[in-house]
């Protein structure tokens, strides 16, 4: 369903492009050679892909459970801000720095969305809410922390330290953002999936998603399963803003949300929660993104437009989820009747 809808999506944008006078085959070759056009174009594009994946993990892992995660915005700033504290004030260099750094973003971002989980498991408050204050939260608190604690004084615009170039994740691609933070993604793809699909507590996570009544008459400690749920997503999180730091950055220069947290939520529902189609409707969105530059500036078509096609993905995504849910509550109200006859 999702790769129908993406197909009908591109459909429907050629359309209105034709209708508008431009030419949708000459739109779609530009948008092809903006993403793919080149190994720069596509070592640029899987580094834009990077950082939507691990934000996209993060949200799967909630949604799983049958909460939301809201949160990966701030989860994945705590990650980066703590990651850059620590690679900055160590003063540890080499594969132990990058480590650590790893490791200090993955506690940041787990710590972070537990506050959510515990909110919500023990007083009964909307995640929704929480997350997304929390985001405003820590995107307010990392400037300050910025401002008054990483400072870098030497430099005319609002930066930290400088992270020494031997604590950074190797570039794998020269001339492009492409760093060994792909790998790691990878691996995280591939612990979502085996965690969720093959170890008893992502079963209890996926068992209380589906159904809490059902999961509690059989025994699954339900708070404890919302609970890991948050902890894991977010510390997915959290490395991943660890790992953008380190693999494009040299000093922490945010003062305001990324807009990665946001994308990889529609990631995550456009995959149908799947961790590994997670990766390649991730490429299809930095696949959009990257390919709308070239658009705008070699054809008659804005790059916004390409904006509209993304828009008309998650329109008909949404739809399907839809009429999904409203065919099951047919089905029960339909079960009810038989059983009343």
């Amino acid at each position: 369903v999702p790769i129908i809808s993406i197909l009908l999506a591109f459909v429907i944008g050629c359309i209105i492009m034709a209708v508008l006078g431009a030419n949708p085959f000459v739109a779609l070759e530009s948008l092809w050679i903006g993403a793919f056009g080149s190994l720069r174009n596509v070592g640029t594009t899987l580094a834009r892909s990077t950082p939507l994946i691990f934000t996209s993990l993060c949200a799967c892992f909630a949604y799983r459970c049958g909460v939301f995660n809201l949160g990966g915005e701030g989860q994945f700033l705590m990650g980066s801000i703590v990651c850059c504290y620590i690679a900055t004030q160590s003063g540890i260099e080499g594969l132990p720095a990058i480590l650590l750094c790893l490791v200090g973003g993955a506690v940041a971002g787990g710590l972070w969305s537990l506050i959510s989980g515990l909110l919500k498991v023990y007083r009964g408050q909307n995640e929704m809410i929480i997350t997304i204050m929390l985001n405003y939260v820590l995107t307010y608190a990392s400037t300050y922390v910025l401002r008054y604690w990483m400072r870098d004084n030497t430099v005319t615009y609002l930066g930290s330290n400088r992270i020494a170039a031997g604590a950074k994740l190797p570039v794998l691609l020269r001339g492009t953002d492409l760093h060994a933070g792909i790998f790691i993604v990878i691996l995280a793809a591939i612990f979502t999936w085996w965690f969720l699909n093959r170890t008893t507590k992502g079963f209890e996570i996926k068992v209380t998603g589906q159904n809490r009544s059902f999961a509690k008459y059989i025994g699954i400690n339900v708070a404890s399963a919302m609970l890991l749920a948050q902890i894991i997503g977010g510390a997915l999180g959290g490395i991943g803003g660890a790992v953008e730091i380190l693999g494009k950055y040299d000093r922490f220069l945010w003062t305001a949300q990324t807009g990665y947290g946001f994308s990889g939520l529609m990631i995550t529902v456009l995959a149908r929660n799947n961790p590994i189609a997670i990766p390649f409707v991730t490429l299809l969105f930095a696949y959009l993104q990257i390919g709308a530059n070239i658009v705008g500036t070699t054809t008659d078509v804005p790059s916004e437009f390409v904006m509209v096609i993304q828009a008309i993905i998650i329109l008909l995504v949404a739809a399907t989820l839809f009429l999904d849910s409203f065919r099951k509550r047919a089905v029960v109200r339909l079960a009810q009747q038989n059983k009343e006859v």
